[in-house]
């Protein structure tokens, strides 16, 4: 609900103000979650969390976009993945064991005066989880020093005389867009960059949805993997991962962005259609980290020219219309394969999001490869309609 308000404030505020704010507010839940401990403000927190996690979510692209020249986005935007990637394995490992190691300090789970039972709960299990949380916002209140820290410039915004006629444009566009849809030829859909790389987070986001979620109940259930044989085939896969996404810069500048985004996913699709046709767990375990290592090693990359195909101006707006339709697709995905794992098995389930992530690529080839995409240097969106507008004028 709140990625599309993010798109538009990202588009008119500056970054390191969203940022900020949306950090305090994640901050506020998370400390409502530890003091506030009935249902209802739990699930309070957990909308208000939402809110500032979407707002995160949607800066981070257009954040890096804007504070960064063209040379350095690739190598920018994968470093930032890789350092998300270890520090939230970090997490997710002593989000595990904080909670086990609290519970085993008898002194932590004693009882507790009556004066301060409202800032911690006296069931064990309960407080163990509550002081991990603690913890974690310990660990996040030194992020704000180099937020409060960093200048940036204000978002590029028209003049009033130009802001008012793209107004009218965007008006007159939209309009005859409520009229003229029907009208409007496929070729010009695919022209319009915004349109089409929504169009392949759809297919990503419905194939990955369909199938992702179930990896680890495939490995555990079909193939006979641990629970903990898994934990650690997901960590060399994301090891992996981690190390073929420093390498992507490398690679944008032997063969292009178009080409490093296309060829390593390529490569990862017969793998992944493997990992499904196999019974065997040895196999599957050697091929899972390279499936996740070809698929996901350029998605840096794929962030940098997301937000290069369309204006400066409008990078907030386009990559909450991304996330939207990723978040949507992934949902939706995710329940259609829970259904089909359970009447069909596994099987057509990889064959499925192997042809949508193929989809994916080839319109990311035909539309931008060979050399037929340029960065836009307009001052306005990019808008389907826009043909028939410049033809009657503004």
């Amino acid at each position: 609900m709140a990625i599309f308000p993010a798109g538009l404030c990202i588009d008119r505020f500056k970054g390191k103000t969203i940022l900020i704010w949306a950090s305090a507010l994640v901050g506020i839940a998370g400390a409502g979650q530890i003091l506030l401990r009935t249902p209802f403000f739990l699930l309070l927190s957990a909308f208000i969390a939402g809110i500032g996690g979407a707002f995160i979510l949607v800066v981070n692209a257009p954040f890096l976009a804007r504070n960064s020249t063209p040379a350095e986005r690739s190598h920018l935007f994968s470093l930032n993945i890789v350092l998300t990637l270890i520090m939230t394995v970090i997490g997710e490992a002593l989000g595990g064991i904080l909670p086990l190691w609290f519970r085993s300090k008898g002194w932590l789970m004693a009882p507790l005066p009556a004066e301060i039972h409202w800032a911690l709960t006296q069931q064990p299990l309960a407080r163990s989880y509550q002081l991990a949380l603690l913890v974690a916002g310990i660990i996040v209140v030194p992020s704000f020093i180099p937020l409060f820290m960093m200048r940036e410039e204000q978002p590029l915004r028209p003049q009033r005389n130009e802001r008012s006629v793209q107004m009218r444009v965007a008006l007159k566009a939209r309009l005859s867009m409520i009229s003229e849809w029907r009208k409007i030829p496929p070729q010009t859909l695919f022209s319009n960059p915004l349109l089409v790389m929504i169009g392949i987070q759809i297919l990503i986001g419905t194939g990955a949805g369909l199938l992702l979620p179930y990896f680890n109940v495939y490995f555990v259930q079909h193939l006979g993997a641990s629970s903990a044989l898994f934990g650690a085939i997901d960590a060399a896969a994301n090891t992996l991962n981690a190390l073929l996404t420093l390498l992507a810069p490398w690679l944008v500048l032997r063969i292009g962005k178009v080409a490093a985004l296309v060829i390593p996913r390529i490569i990862s699709l017969p793998i992944m259609l493997l990992i499904g046709i196999t019974s065997s767990l040895p196999l599957a375990a050697t091929l899972y980290p390279l499936r996740q290592g070809f698929m996901d090693m350029s998605q840096g990359i794929l962030q940098v020219f997301s937000m290069e195909v369309v204006p400066a101006q409008r990078r907030g707006l386009a990559n909450s219309s991304y996330q939207a339709a990723y978040q949507i697709m992934w949902a939706l995905g995710a329940s259609l394969g829970g259904l089909m794992i359970a009447r069909v098995g596994y099987l057509p389930v990889f064959i499925c999001t192997t042809i949508l992530y193929s989809l994916a690529l080839i319109l990311l080839w035909t539309r931008f490869g060979h050399d037929r995409w340029q960065e836009p240097t307009s001052s306005t969106p990019p808008l389907p309609e826009q043909l028939e507008i410049s033809s009657s004028g503004s």
